[in-house]
């Protein structure tokens, strides 16, 4: 049976003005129509949606995060005493807080054991509920590189943080390869060093151009994407030259990078959300020394290289890092709130979490905006996110694939079975 939806106000995620009185038609998992309510043909027969006091968006995207974290401020037990089992069930709790915040698609950009592929398939397959995954599986790092964690030389954690660990240009597309064997949607390297990583520097570039390069050609002749993690700005520009898809966290940008991802359509996702949440409150005075400091000039420097970026042309995309430390999955929409306060318009903040954001994933053919013919991924809110963009903080509705997950009580979306709209 098709689903009417009636809605206040909509915002279909492509930058259009939003539309009043509109109404979508779903049949199955799929937007059949979309239309103002005075002009609509409906069904005769279908399930009334009715949303006519709320604002309607896409659903919206994550471009960046990890299913087995959630905001500890510090990784050691879970890196060393988490099975990788364990660490699977905690990833669906995980990631269902992201889907009940309204982020029915989510990139998990690094997992231990390739768990976030198999997570995906099982949401695939129906085994499970949870959000549309695109899994990177294993990060692919280098000696000393971020990820590769820092022990005793006679301890041995051969996946650090939930990587592969490699050096040289042939190492690395060996990496490449066992990620796509094991059904990885894309690939991500970590070009320079990191905050939560001991021994590296954020602004240290550790993967040589020479493996980068490697990567890059294994990985797009194979048809996977490349995302870099790229803080310090040699790194940053290495990783642009060598043909990346885009750039996580981004922290140390200058003038020549951003004109250079500029020209090359290379994505910038500047997770905004990690940092503030180990420079605010409690968690900042519980995660380990060096990552507070870390975590502080990184944050002072992120603000200007978003902003040249803004100004650059650079597309900016919606990116968590859900699973850092107070990074909380189901707290996503914070993201669009630092979005906004760097300087984004809220029209453009909900772009760079549906249509640009689909765009960066490669499936804007199937999510990021209300269109006929694309899959039913809707949310709704109660305030104008264009005048609150932290109206996203209290999401009322969740549908997708055109099953509502997430609804309020009877008495504000009213549902039949079988309402009549011959008109």
């Amino acid at each position: 049976m098709r689903k009417i939806i009636k809605c206040g106000t909509l915002i279909d995620g492509t930058g259009r003005p939003p539309v009043r009185a509109a109404v979508i038609v779903v049949s199955g998992n799929t937007i059949e129509d979309v239309r103002e309510l005075a002009t609509a043909e409906l069904p005769a027969e279908a399930e009334l949606i009715d949303l006519s006091g709320f604002y309607v968006c896409p659903g919206l995207i994550d471009a960046h995060l990890h299913t087995s974290f959630n905001g500890e401020p510090d990784y050691w037990d879970i890196v060393l005493k988490q099975n990788t089992a364990y660490r699977t069930l905690v990833s669906l709790r995980n990631v269902n807080a992201d889907l009940a915040a309204g982020f029915t698609t989510i990139r998990c950009l690094g997992e231990k054991d390739h768990l976030d592929i198999d997570l995906r398939n099982a949401i695939r397959n129906g085994i499970v509920q949870g959000p549309r995954v695109v899994a990177a599986g294993q990060n692919i790092t280098v000696t000393g590189g971020h990820a590769d964690v820092s022990l005793a030389m006679d301890i041995v954690c051969p996946q650090g943080l939930g990587g592969v660990i490699v050096d040289g240009p042939d190492e690395v597309r060996k990496a490449v390869r066992q990620q796509v064997k094991a059904g990885a949607d894309l690939v991500k390297l970590l070009v320079t060093g990191g905050v939560m990583s001991e021994a590296s520097v954020p602004g240290v570039q550790h993967m040589s151009y020479e493996e980068i390069s490697a990567a890059v050609e294994e990985a797009h002749r194979l048809g996977r994407r490349v995302a870099a993690h790229a803080q310090g700005t040699r790194g940053i520009k290495e990783a642009v030259k060598a043909g990346v898809d885009s750039i996580e966290h981004g922290h140390f940008l200058d003038q020549e990078a951003v004109d250079m991802m500029a020209e090359k359509g290379v994505y910038y996702v500047p997770t905004f959300a990690a940092s503030y949440w180990m420079t605010v409150g409690e968690i900042a005075e519980r995660i380990p020394p060096y990552a507070a400091r870390k975590a502080k000039v990184a944050a002072e420097a992120h603000a200007r290289s978003f902003e040249m970026a803004r100004k650059a042309g650079v597309k900016i995309v919606c990116g968590t890092d859900a699973g850092s430390p107070g990074n909380r999955h189901g707290s996503n929409a914070v993201e669009l709130e630092l979005l906004v306060e760097h300087g984004m318009s809220p029209m453009e903040a909900i772009m760079s979490a549906t249509k640009v954001a689909a765009e960066c994933l490669g499936v804007d053919s199937l999510v990021g905006t209300i269109e006929r013919g694309k899959l039913a991924d809707i949310v709704a809110v109660k305030k104008n996110p264009l005048e609150d963009i932290s109206a996203f903080r209290d999401v009322l509705l969740v549908m997708k694939d055109g099953q509502v997950v997430k609804g309020p009580d009877k008495s504000e979306v009213p549902a039949s079975e079988a309402m009549d709209f011959s008109l």
